[in-house]
Parts: C-alpha cells; structure tokens; sequence
C-alpha cells in the first residue's frame, strides 16, 4: 500500500482542478476523484457520497478493478449511519477491523469485507458537500500520517468540488429561467414543446395516446384593463395552481404566454380521457378567485387535439388544440372542443376575416 505524500496530493489537485477548469460536470470531477485514489493507491474501492439540498444521498463510486456493479455504488445501512455521524461532526471516522482477526467473521468496515475504512468530511467554510470513503486491504491501511494527508486532501477537494457545485447550482438556476415562466413557475413554451416532443415519441414506441390541450382564459384582457395588471397577475398565479391540481404530476402545464396555457396529457388509453380533463378543468377554473377583497369570476375556453387521430407532428397538434380552443370562445366560452377537419375549416376562415379587420381575440 502506497502512502500519500505530497507530491501525490498535489498531482491529484492539480488533475481535479483541471478537470473543473476544462468544465467537467460535477459528477465527473467526482468520480475522477475515486478514479484517481483507486488507481494511484490502490485502495480497493473508493466513493463519495453528497447530501443534495432535498435531502436525498447522492453516490459516486469506483472499485480497484474498475468493475464495479451497482451494490459498489449503494450505501449499505452503516455506510449511511457514518456518513450521518461525521457529517453532523464533521470528524473524520477510522475503523478496523478486530486485531489479528482479518477474516469474514472479523467486523467489517462499513458493512464490506475490508479490514479499514476512513471516512472524511468534504466541506468548505459555507458549504457542506458530503464525504469521502476509502477501504484498505488490512487492518493498518490507514496510518497517522496516511490520515493527516487525506484529511488534507479532503479540504482541498472541497474547495474545488464547491466550484464545480456552484457551478452545476447556477447552470440549474439558468435552466429554470430560460425553460420557466417567471410569474407561474410553470414550464414556458420551449420547455413545453420539448415535453410535447418527448411524450409524442413515447406514445408512438408503445402505441400509446397523447393529448394536447389549450386553455384561454375567457374575457381576461377585460379583467387586466379593468381591475390592473397587478390583479391580473394575481389571478393568472391562482388559475396556474389550479391547473396543476387538474391533472397528473407526469402530465405537463405551461404558460404560453398572457392568459394562454397548454398542457399535455401522455400515455392516454382513450380520446375520451382528455375530455373528462377539460370538464375538471372548466370547473376548477370556474370557481370564483378571491384577490384582495374581490371576488372575480372567471371561465375558460378549451381546445383539445389528440395523438395519433389528429395528428402526429407536435407542432401540428398544438395549433389544432389553439384552433379548437377559438371554436370553443365562438361557443360562447366556458366550453370545450375536440379538433376536427370541419371545424378547422371554419375557425381558419374566420380568423382570415379577423385577420384583416385587425381584431384580436
């Protein structure tokens, strides 16, 4: 067994923060991290194990041989407990195995049969990532010295793992604003037709439905020239809620824009279903909202296209729900309505007319 000097530990830096710098991914800095102390000093198995900000236990691990299965990258329920301990320590944690007894019957390190294991807190001065692992071949893998340089180690790989965290923090936070809507939350039109795009593939390899569906607030324009776009907003973030209690968490809402929004019902079994969608839809979006000391009372219009009867392209189908969605306001609103040839006809030709006088719906 190698011991970590200096030189070592410096070279392994230098590869990992050179791994930053290139814009390696945080996992991938992680597992060269458990690449490089598996192969440089043969430590039989290696893994980090970070604390995501929901609570959940993310492992990143690698084996001597490199073959690793998927129990060498799963914590067993005392890898978990230390982990646990040094982090709410955050001390670093040295365990033998009984001495003079190095056999299966001899107490495992971490549940696994190597006579050592260390485990060492990765934290900066403000941030908390996770631990580190290691597992020797015998008893006295882990000398003083050994510890010292790893726990130097150990600091120094938090403060480049932290730039590599934050940087995956910020990538997250740019993805969330370019892919959402900044007043709902909800997913914006690229995140929608991204979403359309995904469920359209999986209902055509597993012959499967899709349905898309458009919602239009009725007279809405009314209400914000009326009551204030500030009371407006308040209305759309209520309607958006209710929205989301309409369907399942595996469908998808969106907020096209104004008082637009579309949604996506995937792995439909019936056409049918979407309707029985739009019957809860218009009767949670008619229920009066409360803003401030106003009540305001709101209905919608609602259009519905279906994969494959109507159409298989994604784009094609969203327009055909947005077209039936305008047949559904000719209704007289708080209504809705399936695409058909015939009614496409007919919402095209008056949009023409509407078109040139210059209207807006």
């Amino acid at each position: 067994m190698k011991t970590l000097i200096p030189e070592e530990l410096l070279s392994l830096l230098q590869d990992l923060g050179e791994q930053v710098l290139e814009g390696a991914s945080f996992s991938q800095c992680v597992l060269r991290l458990c690449d490089q102390l598996t192969r440089r000093f043969s430590y039989p198995l290696a893994w980090v194990a970070i604390r995501e900000t929901d609570g959940d236990v993310s492992v990143y691990a690698r084996t001597g041989d490199h073959d690793l299965d998927a129990d060498s990258a799963r914590l067993t329920d005392e890898e978990r407990h230390d982990m646990d301990s040094v982090m709410k320590t955050q001390k670093t944690l040295h365990q033998q195995a009984a001495c003079g007894r190095t056999d299966e019957a001899s107490r495992l390190a971490g549940g696994r049969r190597y006579p050592a294991q260390l485990v060492v807190p990765l934290r900066t001065r403000d941030l908390e990532i996770g631990v580190l692992a290691l597992y020797g071949t015998h008893r006295d893998t882990f000398d003083p010295f050994t510890i010292q340089w790893i726990e130097v180690l150990a600091r120094h790989v938090s403060i480049t793992l932290s730039l590599s965290a934050v940087r995956k923090e910020t990538a997250a936070r740019i993805f969330h604003l370019t892919h959402h809507d900044p007043l709902t939350g909800l997913p914006n039109r690229v995140l929608f037709a991204d979403r359309l795009k995904q469920a359209v593939a999986r209902a055509k390899r597993y012959g499967r439905g899709v349905g898309v569906l458009f919602v239009d607030l009725d007279q809405f324009k009314s209400i914000n020239d009326s009551l204030g776009h500030e009371t407006g907003d308040a209305l759309l973030k209520i309607m958006a809620d209710r929205l989301v209690r309409c369907v399942r968490s595996t469908d998808t809402i969106a907020r096209l824009s104004g008082d637009e929004f579309a949604m996506v019902l995937s792995d439909l079994a019936r056409g049918q279903d979407a309707g029985q969608v739009a019957h809860k839809i218009l009767d949670a979006i008619a229920q009066p909202a409360t803003v401030g000391n106003r009540t305001i009372p709101v209905t919608a219009s609602v259009g519905i296209a279906l994969y494959p009867s109507d159409a298989a392209d994604p784009e094609v189908l969203l327009a055909h729900a947005d077209r039936a969605m305008y047949c559904a306001k000719d209704k007289g609103g708080q209504c809705h309505q399936f695409w058909s040839e015939e009614m496409n006809a007919q919402v095209l030709e008056r949009l023409t007319l509407e078109k040139g006088r210059g209207s807006k719906r």
